[in-house]
């Protein structure tokens, strides 16, 4: 079981760092995303929020339950993550923080739940598939 050490090493390694300076950005590997596991109540929102208060960073929450009903149908999906993609690359540093990732990918979404998760399944890998090195944008999610 990793200590909270090791988490903060990690975190700082692969997020803080490369995001926060563009000549270790160029030169470090390109990370494109995080994922942050843990149970419910262990501070993975508190470690998002810190990693964006240490980089000046903007943080874009594409959370099931923020999107809801916003931007409408496949256009207003593709019009959504434009905005933000396009939002990202001119405010840099920017994270782009997914609440419950698992949600999105689930087989069967209960019925009770009206946030429509699965909205981002397809889309969100060719977004992350087009991003380049010289872009300071890193997605985080959280289990």
């Amino acid at each position: 079981m990793p200590s909270l050490s090791d988490v903060r090493r990690v975190v700082t390694e692969y997020g803080v760092l490369p995001m926060g300076s563009q000549t270790v950005h160029e030169t470090a590997p390109h990370v494109k995303s995080i994922m942050i596991a843990g149970p419910h109540g262990t501070g993975k929102r508190m470690l998002v929020n810190a990693m964006c208060s240490e980089l000046g960073a903007n943080l874009i929450d594409l959370t099931a339950e923020n999107i809801c009903g916003r931007y409408p149908g496949k256009a207003g999906l593709t019009m959504l993550l434009h905005l933000v993609m396009k939002v990202g690359k001119l405010l840099q540093p920017t994270v782009i923080y997914i609440g419950n990732a698992e949600k999105t990918f689930i087989k069967k979404v209960p019925k009770n739940d009206m946030s429509d998760p699965k909205r981002l399944k397809k889309e969100l890998p060719k977004i992350i598939k087009k991003m380049t090195p010289e872009d300071r944008i890193l997605f985080v999610e959280h289990l």
